[in-house]
């Protein structure tokens, strides 16, 4: 219930939002995208620039509806892409590494912890690995 309640509110900020939205401007927002201070560029991709470290947004536009594109940014965490759910990886010593799964495998697992750092835990060093 108090998630439901709190989604609501959320909701409510969205839609209020989208009713003040200018029409958007492409060279406005590749500013922002390209910007030190929202650094979308270092995780994400738009045609051949940007990390990888975060889904590829060349066509975002076209499978996403403005209101979800709003969502994503303003509420980063309420969804996120099938193969990009962060988790939590514990290890064997008590290290704790948070981040994308980017390779599960029987012999190692691979975390991306930020855009340009990946950390590599042996299976068997692993004590435990939960969504995060």
């Amino acid at each position: 219930a108090e998630l439901a309640e709190a989604r609501k509110d959320e909701r409510a900020r969205l839609d209020k939002l989208l009713a003040e939205l200018k029409p958007g401007d492409v060279r406005r927002g590749q500013v922002v995208f390209n910007s030190a201070k929202a650094q979308c560029i270092a995780c994400h991709k738009v045609g051949y620039v940007g990390g990888t470290a975060g889904p590829d947004l060349t066509k975002i536009g076209s499978v996403r509806t403005e209101r979800d594109l709003l969502e994503s940014i303003v509420f980063p965490s309420a969804s996120f892409v099938r193969s990009y759910e962060p988790v939590r990886v514990v290890t064997t010593d008590e290290r704790t590494f948070n981040g994308v799964l980017k390779k599960d495998a029987p012999d190692e697992i691979i975390v991306v912890v930020a855009a340009d750092k990946e950390e590599r835990v042996p299976r068997a060093d692993v004590a435990s690995l939960t969504p995060s």
